[in-house]
């Protein structure tokens, strides 16, 4: 629990300060595109941790590939609620979030360590 804890807080240390460089070149417009993309990716980030955490001990990579499934699945979800339901600017939301997701899929194994 210490683990997850841990990453979630690592999680939105680095979201705020991805979010903050986004935010800082970003038209007034797609700045609501990168919260919704901010909040998107703290949510989905601890449930992929969760699922490569929980399948450690009998297949890591198996469970590291349905969280990077998972992540993808938002990727292109979040596209088309964007693009098709908010009409949001595209290039910051598809962005930032793309962004949140992968740093912060970078640092993951950091965690699983035991």
């Amino acid at each position: 629990m210490r683990s997850f804890s841990l990453y979630a807080a690592t999680c939105a240390a680095i979201i705020l300060v991805v979010g903050g460089i986004a935010w800082a070149f970003t038209s007034p417009d797609g700045r609501a595109a990168v919260l919704a993309s901010a909040a998107v990716a703290f949510v989905v980030q601890p449930i992929a941790f969760s699922i490569a955490r929980r399948m450690q001990s009998r297949n890591l990579i198996l469970g590291w590939g349905l969280g990077s499934l998972l992540r993808l699945l938002t990727l292109v979800l979040f596209a088309l609620i964007v693009a098709r339901l908010w009409r949001a600017p595209l290039t910051p939301a598809l962005l930032s979030l793309a962004g949140f997701l992968f740093v912060t899929t970078v640092v993951e194994p950091l965690f699983l360590k035991r």
